[in-house]
């Protein structure tokens, strides 16, 4: 639960971002600006994850990780309140000084500030106030796995170049507005216009002997002309604008690729580096869709689960099993995603097909929901042959220190449908091959995950790998 002293506190820091002198710069300009910010920002991290690959610099590709994440977050929650603050009329210009504070200070320390809040409203973590000193202390509630530093470490790196497997069909109707292959349509038209605005390329050599080598093309913030008629629908869905926000939209939005094109005035501007990226995955269409127009979301998700059981049958009538797809059981009632039998043993899997979440409290719903299918399983599997194995598969995540803490429990742990294979033919040591990739080795220890700090408008944040206090 939130206590009075938290509100209290959040309520101080809101008014201080709402008197910030930033705000009272005129709205377009202010918005302009940011985009630059955001775009030099991505640009300085290129820069150094080009130098980790030059030279296997682990430093450097941990702080350009750091720098992009950063400026994204800092940027997008700052063009948010440009469009809530800012005036519609002014001439007074605010430094570049302040707006890069702006971004990489408080844009990054609210995204924190709101993530613990929300989490703490369903008791993941427990925030103490200490209004003398001024700080919020964020418990994240202490080592639940016995391996949490561990699987922390490995999702730090893997998160970065993990893909989700959203398994939709370019005829699927995501929304009444737009069909997926609509959607992956407009992100193709919209990529070359990307590509064509990038004139510039980065070069750098490891030494003055050596031969310059192209890095990457230097991103530019640029204009998105108005698409074809029939995409129309999704620009307009995947654009920030000042309706969005009067609506109350701000909250909705838990990143910018949510919504990665800005309506500055009457026109449109996005990152080409941000496009081309967003372009290059499906990870994201799903939550569009969830989040424009949860209605038609949930009428076709049970295509993705049907895709999903057809995989499964797939993999495992390939090696001999025998499959069978909702199994029911009675006295009590059970259904059971997909069954199989071989040998004399049997297999259970419950599937769950789930949106990649981009904050503590998108987590705490997936996993949520994981749980569920963990518990459901251990509970089944005593009414099948001595020996049966459970599985918990997704179309891409591979359960984190929450659910791990529940696997070591149950044996049942959580793998993705690119692990089908492999279940279907040593079902046996997939526990073990499943626990080692999520760096579940050795005997359990108490290592915390390392301590992080913010401040913002006069308050520090502080979130610390430490059981709720009594």
């Amino acid at each position: 639960m939130v206590s009075e002293g938290v509100r209290s506190a959040e309520s101080e820091i809101d008014d201080g971002i709402r008197r910030l002198p930033v705000w009272n710069g005129r709205k377009t300009a202010i918005l302009k600006r940011l985009m630059k910010i955001w775009r030099d920002g991505l640009e300085l991290a290129y820069m150094r994850y080009g130098h980790a690959a030059m030279f296997q610099n682990n430093e450097s590709f941990e702080v350009a990780t750091v720098l992009e994440q950063h400026t994204s977050i800092g940027a997008f929650w700052c063009i948010k309140w440009a469009f809530e603050y800012a005036k519609t009329a002014s001439t007074w210009k605010p430094t570049d000084e302040q707006l890069v504070k702006l971004v990489s200070c408080e844009g990054v320390a609210y995204q924190a500030l709101v993530d613990a809040l929300k989490f703490a409203t369903v008791e993941g973590v427990e925030i103490d106030v200490d209004a003398d000193s001024r700080i919020l202390t964020v418990h994240e509630g202490g080592n639940l796995s016995g391996y949490d530093h561990a699987i922390v470490a490995r999702d730090h790196k893997s998160l970065l170049v993990h893909k989700q497997s959203p398994l939709v069909e370019d005829s699927d109707q995501l929304t009444t507005r737009w069909t997926a292959g609509e959607y992956r349509e407009y992100w193709r038209w919209l990529t070359g216009i990307a590509e064509a605005a990038e004139t510039e390329t980065i070069l750098a050599q490891a030494g003055p002997l050596a031969p310059r080598q192209e890095m990457f093309k230097r991103p530019v913030v640029f204009e998105a002309p108005d698409p074809p008629a029939r995409l129309r629908n999704i620009q307009e869905d995947l654009t920030l604008n000042q309706r969005k926000i009067d609506c109350g939209m701000k909250w909705k939005l838990s990143c910018y690729e949510d919504c990665p094109l800005v309506q500055i005035g009457s026109t449109t501007f996005a990152i080409s580096s941000v496009i081309k990226a967003l372009a290059s995955v499906d990870d994201y269409m799903l939550r569009v869709a969830a989040l424009v127009d949860r209605e038609q979301y949930e009428k076709v998700s049970g295509l993705r689960e049907e895709r999903m059981v057809a995989q499964c049958r797939c993999a495992l009538d390939g090696l001999g099993w025998h499959v069978q797809p909702h199994f029911r059981l009675s006295a009590p009632e059970r259904e059971i995603d997909v069954y199989s039998a071989k040998g004399g043993r049997d297999l259970v899997i419950q599937l769950k097909s789930t949106l990649r979440p981009h904050s503590p409290w998108e987590v705490y719903k997936r996993n949520s929901d994981v749980l569920k299918g963990i518990n459901h399983t251990a509970e089944v599997l005593p009414r099948f042959r001595k020996g049966a194995l459970g599985f918990v598969v997704t179309d891409g995540y591979e359960g984190d220190y929450a659910t791990w803490a529940r696997s070591l429990e149950t044996c049942v742990p959580v793998a993705t449908l690119q692990d089908l294979d492999m279940i279907a033919g040593n079902p046996d040591g997939a526990f073990q091959i499943l626990k080692e990739r999520a760096g579940i080795t050795g005997r359990p220890g108490s290592k915390p995950v390392s301590e992080r700090d913010a401040e913002i408008c006069g308050w520090r944040i502080r979130l610390v790998d430490t059981p709720k206090p009594a």
